[in-house]
């Protein structure tokens, strides 16, 4: 089973050990991230290997929407952090590497195929605003 720490992470501070964040607070609350978020727990894991699958399995959760029913709060939702620590052993301990795997591969894959997506969709919305600034209408 994989060792990990979870801790409240406070802005502006940097971490040696290999890391990611786990955002806490709003409709996002359980998305996993390498770049860090002001309302995070931080998750330390002792080695990479070990933080890549952590983080796939965080990451997986949270396109499965299971952090979603420890969400907490009326106005502003957010996630506890006994509520992800308890959710990540419980997926921890039926973890199994090949059926994980897989999963690893494809949620990498449709991340990059949005990632692609997002470009193209903001290359259109540039393109759009030229074609309309270099139309100049014909005066005679």
């Amino acid at each position: 089973m994989l060792n990990f720490k979870i801790k409240t992470h406070k802005h502006g501070r940097f971490y040696n050990t290999p890391h990611f964040y786990i955002l806490n607070k709003g409709n996002n609350a359980g998305k996993p991230s390498f770049e860090p978020y002001r309302n995070a727990f931080i998750v330390f894991c002792n080695n990479q290997s070990d933080l890549q699958k952590l983080y796939w399995i965080c990451a997986i959760l949270h396109a499965g929407s299971l952090f979603k029913p420890y969400h907490k709060g009326s106005v502003i939702t957010f996630v506890s952090i006994c509520d992800i620590k308890n959710l990540i052993k419980e997926y921890l301990f039926n973890y199994d590497g090949h059926y994980w795997q897989e999963r690893f591969k494809v949620l990498k894959k449709l991340e990059e195929a949005e990632e692609n997506l997002r470009k193209q969709s903001v290359n259109l919305k540039n393109y759009k605003i030229l074609m309309m600034r270099s139309y100049q209408p014909q005066l005679n």
